[in-house]
């Protein structure tokens, strides 16, 4: 018995731990891209491409099509030298 009052107690904790985590956490908006993306192969890529083509929307294909402008310097910010 001692070992099921072991298990108990431990479950009881971990309950307790799981319990508090939903009010700490913030809710996942399912609008908003992952900031991690997904790997996809360059023959999926080719295949989702393809489907764009002929008018399929999915969020693979909005993550392939999107502007790869990260770390790119504003072009506001440029200046011409003198």
């Amino acid at each position: 018995m001692r070992a099921a009052e072991f298990m108990r107690a431990l479950a009881d904790i971990i309950d307790t731990l799981d319990g508090d985590k939903p009010e700490n956490s913030q809710p996942v908006d399912p609008t908003k891209p992952l900031q991690n993306p997904v790997f996809v192969s360059p023959l999926q890529q080719e295949l989702e491409l393809a489907k764009a083509g002929q008018g399929k929307q999915s969020p693979v294909i909005d993550k392939i099509t999107a502007s790869d402008n990260i770390g790119a310097e504003p072009t506001h910010l440029r200046t011409s030298s003198r």
